[in-house]
């Protein structure tokens, strides 16, 4: 399971995510995008960008209710960015934590000296020694810089220390929850030693969830006393801080990167360092106290302030496990890579056929047309992310079909000034198509359709028209958001011919009929005429004979 998953209904196919992602870990797929588990770093900062909030970090709050109901000793490692982050309200946050069932509350900087002191001891012969109390640092380098893990510090983070140490002073069996802003820890949690990580999102979730506010929970202290410097360890330099070396601006020993895309250029010039003896790199802009996991709230600069202000730099003694080492193994990611050819024809699916085709400009997510395209090979990105080429295609579509339609279309200005029109148009009107542009429409064709359009901003239509010896319908709309005003004409004269041809039908089938009646109703007359004479002798007959028979039977 990835430890960031996206909603897919709710992105929105922006590439905001792509372009933010230094490592590429985005895969668009149907329009959508989905994060590689095997690329992704774990910072989660592509969280924090998101303009739909369609990414979710797995939530670890269900495997700490199951943690506290099972009767086994859960204590809380808080990160010294709580300090920072919560101000003057971290006594209250202790005392919400108590409530919430864990046994103790520490905070993780207890082992955090040690850890600082072993780090700045690693001295490695071929360059400087690069600090791994962050994840999403290790996980860069042992993915994507394996040729320099031999530099990282064989040095477990705070928090895996804090883990150690709090196992050997409470039994193997203790359960150890970490609590604090970083979403990578959560993706280490067999490497770190952990029980469990939640983001104080999460812990802020489960607060509310319980009805305990901050304002009315008990004030309390950490199980463990302050350890100095180290509460200092969320900010950048924090660790060399902690370890003694010289940190500030002109100091040439120690090199802070924070920000995957600041570390990694550090990293790339790595070669050409000289001087540099501790690298204390941090995924997090700004440290750990900007955190994809904290809360929104104070802003960083805030938090920096409240962190140096409240933090207790002579505090007590640090401690340290019995075993304060660790190997962090390369796993280099395997990336395969197209040949040239394979590379020309991903090209050409988007109009590129030549190195000038390739404008480089970034917005499908990736800084060039060639890069996007070894991404496309790598089944991590899609031909159609090239928006230029897609707004390209769309107008060339758009083009074909104006152009290619057997309806006349013009599109004026506000000043009913010809802007465009199509070869349909030009033919019903008889004017060569670039003779038109510029023109007032009344030049060409009747205005007074346009003048009601711009007048009242509504459609007007007529039904038919006569231009010369063509007949049109005549529909024209305004454009309002482009301030401009279109006129469609269908030719229709060849539907008018045929309807005139059948109404001509229609009268010459009339006549017919009637003439046709009227023969009947004369012939019918003189039948009728000469049944009526022939009917009439018939009865003076039979009157007669009748009357014969009457008298010779008398």
């Amino acid at each position: 399971m990835n430890l960031i998953t996206i909603d897919q209904v709710n992105c929105k196919d922006c590439y905001k995510c792509v372009r933010f992602c230094p490592v590429k870990a985005i895969r668009v797929a149907s329009g959508h995008a989905e994060v590689d588990g095997d690329r992704c770093l774990g910072d989660g900062n592509c969280l924090k960008i998101c303009p739909q909030h369609a990414k979710q970090v797995r939530a670890d709050l269900p495997a700490v209710h199951a943690l506290l109901a099972s009767g086994r000793t859960v204590i809380a490692s808080v990160a010294p960015a709580a300090l920072g982050i919560f101000g003057e309200s971290l006594p209250n946050l202790i005392g919400a934590l108590r409530q919430l069932g864990f046994s103790r509350v520490e905070e993780t900087t207890r082992a955090a000296e040690a850890v600082a002191r072993a780090s700045a001891a690693h001295d490695p012969a071929d360059g400087p020694a690069i600090t791994t109390a962050c994840p999403a640092i290790v996980e860069l380098i042992t993915t994507y810089y394996p040729q320099y893990v031999h530099l990282l510090a064989p040095v477990p983070s705070p928090m895996t220390a804090h883990a150690r140490l709090l196992r050997e002073e409470h039994g193997i069996e203790t359960a150890v929850v970490f609590i604090g802003p970083c979403i990578a820890k959560k993706g280490h949690l067999e490497s770190s030693e952990i029980d469990a990580a939640l983001t104080f999102d999460e812990l802020h979730t489960w607060l509310r969830q319980e009805g305990i506010t901050l304002d009315s929970a008990p004030v309390s202290a950490f199980d463990n006393p302050p350890v100095g410097a180290s509460q200092l360890y969320p900010l950048p330099q924090g660790l060399a801080h902690t370890a003694g070396l010289p940190t500030d601006l002109l100091a040439a020993e120690v090199l802070a990167p924070h920000g995957i895309p600041e570390v990694m250029a550090v990293l790339n010039d790595l070669p050409s360092l000289r001087g540099v003896r501790l690298i204390e790199a941090l995924a997090c802009p700004g440290g750990c106290l900007q955190g994809p996991g904290a809360f929104e709230g104070p802003s960083v600069q805030q938090r920096r302030t409240d962190l140096l202000r409240l933090a207790q730099r002579d505090g007590g003694e640090g401690s340290a496990p019995s075993d304060l080492t660790i190997t962090y193994p390369a796993m280099p990611l395997y990336l395969p890579m197209p040949s040239p050819e394979e590379l020309a024809a991903i090209l050409r699916r988007t109009g590129k056929m030549r190195p000038e085709d390739e404008n480089n400009c970034g917005a499908c997510g990736y800084d060039t047309c060639r890069e996007k395209a070894v991404a496309v090979f790598q089944g991590m990105a899609e031909a159609e992310m090239c928006i230029p080429y897609m707004h390209s295609r769309a107008e060339s579509f758009a083009n074909v079909v104006i152009r290619s339609t057997p309806n006349g279309i013009v599109v004026v200005d506000g000043g009913l000034r010809i802007l465009d029109a199509n070869p349909a148009f030009a033919k019903v009107f008889g004017r060569p198509l670039n003779e038109l542009i510029g023109r007032h429409i009344r030049t060409v064709a009747e205005p007074a359709g346009f003048e009601y359009v711009r007048r009242n901003g509504r459609p007007f239509a007529r039904q038919e028209i006569i231009y010369q010896d063509v007949v049109v319908r005549e529909s024209i709309f305004p454009v309002s958001d482009e301030e401009i005003i279109i006129g469609i004409y269908t030719d229709v004269t060849e539907e008018v011919a045929r309807r005139q041809q059948l109404q001509t039908a229609k009268q010459e089938t009339l006549g017919k009929a009637r003439q046709v009646i009227d023969e009947q109703m004369r012939v019918a007359q003189e039948i009728a005429s000469l049944l009526g004479e022939t009917t009439a002798d018939t009865k003076v007959l039979l009157t007669r004979l009748i009357k014969l028979y009457d008298e010779e039977e008398e």
